[in-house]
């Protein structure tokens, strides 16, 4: 994974913030993963290849990390089960 070291900011109205803040929880993500993640699909949408292939990494571990995470919970079912 790449290091985060550049910073961004910007101002947002509070009409603006509260949604922002509402729908980053709802996805499970911090305000600046939500944020990114806007941003850069945005740039997708655009055709930004760069953006692209930033997005399909992120994507490609994420869906790494959830099928190991699905694995792990099949293998404690697994071990659950008494055996026959």
């Amino acid at each position: 994974m790449t290091t985060k070291t550049e910073l961004m900011q910007f101002k947002v109205t509070p009409q603006e913030r509260t949604p922002i803040e509402k729908c980053d929880k709802k996805q499970g993500m911090t305000v600046s993963e939500y944020v990114r993640a806007c941003l850069l699909m945005e740039m997708v949408l655009d055709g930004e290849m760069q953006a692209l292939k930033i997005v399909a990494t992120t994507i490609g571990r994420k869906a790494v990390k959830a099928l190991h995470k699905r694995a792990e919970q099949l293998e404690a079912i697994g071990e659950a089960e008494p055996s026959k």
